[in-house]
């Protein structure tokens, strides 16, 4: 049924200017830990859209983004999408975009190979872009086909919200260790 209503959602495109919606009943909360990736291709390859260098499958992502200590930019997509495509060949060529990214894990997970983590995130339209912290806490969603300076502006914005966050942690260590002394 879900793939019947993706297609036909596929089909009717033209209509459809903020990207293609699908109905997913029961979907539960997101949680922060990696559900497990499904998907038959070599676990954790890099994979282009656009000028963009993407790891595949979440799992393998968020492994990399603790290890690394970087925020995630996780693009939910399928391959029949077509405003996933169009937003690769046009947000992800945006030079600010390309250059923002290298302080990103940049995760894609395809919506055929990973229904589990769609529906983890609760993710009913594609595309999605969902920012999570190093540790995975939500941060901004964008759903939707978007142009890249809109793209540039929310992943300003997540950088931003993550440094916002290491500087109170910073502080609230700095406060416990005055009272230790």
């Amino acid at each position: 049924m879900t793939r019947h209503v993706v297609r036909v959602c596929a089909l009717l495109s033209a209509s459809l200017l903020a990207g293609c919606e699908i109905g997913v009943e029961g979907t539960p909360e997101p949680t922060q830990q990696p559900a497990a990736s499904t998907g038959t291709a070599k676990q954790g390859a890099r994979v282009a859209r656009g000028h963009l260098r993407f790891v595949e499958h979440y799992a393998d992502g968020y492994s990399q983004a603790i290890n690394q200590g970087k925020p995630m930019l996780v693009f939910f997509t399928a391959a029949w999408c077509h405003f996933c495509h169009q937003m690769a060949e046009e947000a992800f060529t945006h030079p600010q975009v390309v250059s923002l990214s290298e302080h990103f894990v940049c995760i894609l997970v395809d919506a055929d190979a990973e229904p589990d983590v769609c529906r983890q995130f609760d993710v009913t339209g594609y595309p999605t872009i969902q920012f999570l912290s190093p540790r995975g806490a939500a941060l901004d969603r964008i759903v939707g086909k978007k142009p890249g300076h809109q793209l540039m502006m929310a992943m300003q914005a997540a950088l931003q919200s993550v440094a916002r966050r290491q500087s109170d942690a910073d502080d609230a260590q700095g406060r416990k260790d005055n009272w230790t002394r």
